[in-house]
């Protein structure tokens, strides 16, 4: 018995391809496929949320404390070598503070954040960086992000290789089913983007402690696109 299915499995197997070059295919018929692809690049730059929060009874005090603060870490950063054109506020906020331990709010006092977006192109001392402003008064630092000036070109090279893929994919389905691809109805761009490794800082908390090291990741720049053929 264990012959038999072996025999007829065989000649179910040989008989494959002769069915498939049988099968024509269908007026108007269509194959869509996606192809991907990535490429990989060095980061050249890093871009960092850096700022203070401080806290007070009043809002002028709470303003005032803030101000200096942040112009401080301005200082630090620019003596660090980061032109101010690398420097830019990308949020602000006053709020209140209310405590509700009594079960009623009692204003506690108030709050004030400066966040700066701070581009740092050095990148064998990101964490000496980073260090300068924390010791100059930065509380808030976090959103290590790694980057590339090239990575516009990177994401159009990734996306050539995406429609290589999908024309190769698209022959190979075509082939196997005993067809052949035709004209290319439409091309569109599904994803495409950029990852890196996340990254987070803790701060060293003095000027005079070794600095923290902050090791670029290498960039994936991805790219996908959907094909659709003509079959014949």
């Amino acid at each position: 018995m264990k012959k038999l299915i072996a025999l007829t499995l065989a000649l179910v197997l040989l008989a494959l391809p002769a069915l498939a070059e049988t099968i024509p295919a269908a007026d108007n018929a269509t194959l869509t496929v996606t192809g991907s692809a990535s490429v990989t690049l060095k980061a050249d730059y890093a871009q960092v949320s850096v700022g203070v929060s401080t806290r007070a009874v009043t809002v002028a005090e709470a303003t005032a404390q803030n101000g200096e603060a942040i112009r401080s870490v301005i200082a630090a950063l620019t003596e660090a070598g980061i032109p101010e054109s690398d420097i830019a506020t990308s949020s602000y906020s006053v709020y209140a503070e209310y405590d509700y331990q009594t079960g009623e709010a009692v204003l506690a006092g108030y709050n004030v954040t400066n966040q700066l977006t701070v581009i740092i192109r050095d990148m064998d001392h990101i964490g000496a960086t980073l260090d300068k402003a924390t010791a100059a008064g930065a509380n808030n630092i976090y959103n290590v992000q790694f980057c590339s000036t090239q990575s516009a070109a990177a994401q159009d090279e990734a996306l050539v290789y995406a429609v290589q893929d999908a024309l190769r994919k698209g022959q190979l389905l075509a082939g196997a089913a005993g067809l052949q691809v035709g004209g290319i109805l439409s091309i569109a761009e599904s994803t495409s983007g950029y990852y890196t490794v996340a990254t987070t800082y803790k701060a060293s908390g003095t000027a005079d402690a070794v600095s923290n090291v902050i090791l670029p990741d290498d960039l994936s720049i991805s790219a996908s696109v959907t094909v659709t053929f003509e079959l014949k």
